[in-house]
């Protein structure tokens, strides 16, 4: 089966407990499979959040644009990480991909929520 719950509780529940050991590709790519197969397991994208925000400064145009996506499609809104991802975004807008921008977009419009500095550097480009 596809959605073998047991096993995803239990990598989700692992997730939790060894978050802080993942780098910014794992919190990404493990928030990002999680959402893809819609695990809704709040502890897990709660610690997900705090562990992007803690190394958000690390994050590549990739990693921000995974995390937005997953929580776009898991319908969080955690305005901390998404201010967060915003700012990072910024400050790297020149490396993101089409790719990037396009699933970074959508996550913000689909969650409906702004940011007046991402807007603003938006629309100046």
């Amino acid at each position: 089966c596809l959605r073998d719950m047991p096993l995803l509780d239990a990598i989700a529940a692992e997730s939790i407990a060894t978050i802080q050991e993942f780098n910014v590709q794992g919190i990404a790519n493990t928030a990002w499979a999680l959402a893809k197969l819609s695990v809704t397991n709040e502890p897990f994208f709660e610690s997900i959040s705090a562990a992007a925000l803690a190394k958000i400064t690390a994050c590549d145009p990739q990693a921000l644009a995974n995390i937005a996506w997953s929580d776009a499609t898991m319908s969080i809104v955690h305005c901390p990480l998404l201010d967060a991802i915003a700012a990072q975004a910024i400050r790297s807008i020149s490396q993101f991909t089409t790719q990037n921008l396009s699933n970074t977009v959508w996550a913000y419009a689909t969650l409906k929520v702004g940011n007046f500095e991402l807007n603003a550097f938006l629309e100046d480009t």
